[in-house]
């Protein structure tokens, strides 16, 4: 590595180790931590408390009962904590900048400090709680357990990096967190509106031409998709997963899937990256 890739490493490093330890200080993502915690164990023992029985359930029940809870908290956290690192101190943000860093290195370092900050708190969470999980009911399906843990933590990393640009575009920031709720509400809520909508206006169309775009262009729903063909129940929760599964198959729906995820992650950074770096010229 030349001296001038090292230095731009150990820029970066500075500012995610930074970033890191400030997201982990947040009383915000400790009560992430415990919630997302109480939720594993909690969904695991009283998962058939209807039913006049309580115990530990195994991994299947739970990953499907965590599911939805998981993919209504992570986005919504996760866009928080990056709005909050762009915008949280008035003055830090210009202090950084006056040093010899690049804009780029900046928000590199950001997403890495936040996002890991982000996967360590999952961690704890998945981690502790399965292990209790394993050890009371059993290991079976705990594939699919460690796929929701995976996906959840890759969309962490994605609605991070969604905040920081859009903390980039609106520098305020009240008008950067309301843009980051106005689009947690379109992802989580307003989504199955819409393609409910869409596919009523276009009823004479196939079926595939509708959800499947749909299907790419949100995220969180992608990763509900990806976590039901994990668990072996692709058609469980709506036409998408079957959808998704009649055109490319399970592995290659799947490998679909994470590459959609990856360049969603990627492609706001890089639109961060260009705003940011011509504000000031």
């Amino acid at each position: 590595m030349s001296p001038r890739a090292r230095g731009r490493v150990r820029r970066v490093t500075v500012v995610a180790r930074e970033e890191f330890r400030r997201a982990l200080e947040g009383r915000w993502l400790f009560g992430f931590t415990a919630l997302l915690t109480a939720l594993v164990l909690g969904l695991s023992f009283f998962g058939l408390a209807q039913g006049r029985e309580v115990g530990f359930q195994g991994f299947a029940r739970v990953t499907l009962s965590l599911m939805n809870l998981v993919l209504f908290m992570v986005p919504l956290t996760g866009l928080v904590l990056g709005v909050t690192s762009m915008t949280g101190d008035a003055s830090a943000l210009p202090l950084l900048l006056a040093q010899p860093i690049g804009r780029g290195e900046v928000l590199v370092g950001k997403l890495a400090g936040v996002a890991l900050a982000l996967t360590t708190a999952q961690a704890i969470a998945f981690g502790g709680g399965g292990l209790v999980v394993a050890f009371a009911a059993g290991a079976e399906q705990a594939a699919a357990f460690a796929a929701l843990a995976g996906l959840s933590i890759g969309l962490g990393w994605l609605t991070v990096s969604a905040a920081l640009c859009l903390a980039v575009l609106w520098p305020d920031r009240l008008k950067a967190m309301s843009a980051a709720l106005l689009l947690w509400l379109l992802m989580v809520v307003a989504y199955d509106l819409a393609v409910l909508g869409a596919t009523t206006l276009l009823a004479g169309w196939p079926l595939e031409w509708v959800l499947f775009p749909a299907l790419l262009v949100n995220p969180v729903d992608l990763a509900r998709v990806l976590t039901t063909l994990a668990v072996g129940s692709g058609a469980l929760f709506g036409p998408t997963s079957a959808v998704l599964m009649r055109m490319f198959g399970s592995r290659g729906g799947v490998a679909l899937g994470l590459a959609t995820l990856t360049l969603e992650t990627a492609l706001p950074m890089l639109v961060a990256m260009s705003v940011f770096r011509r504000r000031d010229g």
